[in-house]
């Protein structure tokens, strides 16, 4: 009976503390379970003292949101108007202690509903990014980066202290985004498209291949700019064992500029590209 009594009791006390733990959790609702705009504010403080992402909840009304979970240190939270959805908020929100006052909102994105999350430049590039931290201060870099998704970079050291770095885009209309840095901190940023030359990337490759062997191949491709608006094309051709690196010219159409935003960096270049001919074989083995 004492046994009986024993362990009806601890079976009560197990229960107590069963019902404690789930009072206190915090769940993310379901879309339509209760009011989603206080249980975002409570799950995710900082999102109430953001002024972006209150504007947007008072212009749309009600709403639902979820998260989506990119890695072991971040989130993407989504807000998303509950009746006619045309754009939604997305936020990219570091895992922090946000009730005890640590920041965690890193970036804020209003998109289309039907639109692909674009990925955080750090995210997509982590390696160059941590290695210069400035390229984070270059909000246009971002914007690129955000907008035309390119798929690789080349870092290019001209000597201990300065550095080019191409973020490249060459899955459809080929397209550069190129960042000088001295000390690592940026001196000038160029964007340069395919659009705007006398000679696109597929006539460049094919002058390029031109009088190589049968089975030549373009194993890298990238746009070099020299005295602030002449551009080149450097393609590296393999061809049996062999590789050649070609510089095909493709100088500004008529009536285009170069979009550069630091004065200066077509000096810079004509300095690091001097005795750089329009055409330029080397061959290596």
């Amino acid at each position: 009976m004492k046994k009986d009594i024993v362990l009806l009791a601890l079976g009560l006390v197990i229960a107590v503390l069963a019902c404690s733990a789930s009072a206190g959790a915090v769940v993310t609702p379901l879309p339509g379970q209760g009011n989603q705009t206080q249980i975002l504010y409570g799950v995710h403080p900082n999102a109430k003292t953001n002024e972006t992402i209150t504007a947007f909840i008072a212009e749309h009304g009600e709403i639902w949101w979820h998260e989506g979970v990119y890695n072991h240190t971040h989130k993407y939270v989504y807000v998303v108007p509950a009746n006619a959805c045309e754009e939604q908020l997305v936020y990219f929100n570091r895992i922090a202690d946000e009730h005890g006052g640590e920041q965690s909102i890193e970036r804020i994105w209003i998109i289309g509903c039907d639109e692909a999350m674009p990925l955080a430049a750090e995210l997509r590039f982590p390696e160059i990014f941590a290695k210069y931290p400035a390229l984070s201060n270059d909000a246009e870099l971002r914007s690129y980066i955000e907008s035309q998704s390119p798929n690789r970079y080349e870092e290019v050291t001209a000597r201990p202290s300065r550095a080019q770095v191409y973020f490249i885009n060459d899955t459809g209309v080929f397209t550069e985004y190129i960042v000088l840095l001295s000390g690592g901190e940026i001196v000038s940023t160029t964007y340069v498209s395919e659009e705007n030359l006398t000679v696109g990337r597929a006539e460049a490759e094919a002058q390029a291949l031109s009088g190589q062997p049968p089975g030549a191949s373009v194993e890298n491709i990238v746009l070099k700019v020299y005295g602030g608006d002449r551009i080149v094309w450097e393609i590296t051709v393999r061809a049996d064992q062999k590789t050649d690196v070609v510089q095909v010219p493709s100088d500004l159409a008529s009536g285009q500029l170069i979009q550069t935003t630091t004065p200066g960096f077509g000096a810079v270049f004509a300095v690091l590209g001097a005795g750089v001919g329009f055409v330029l074989y080397r061959r290596r083995r």
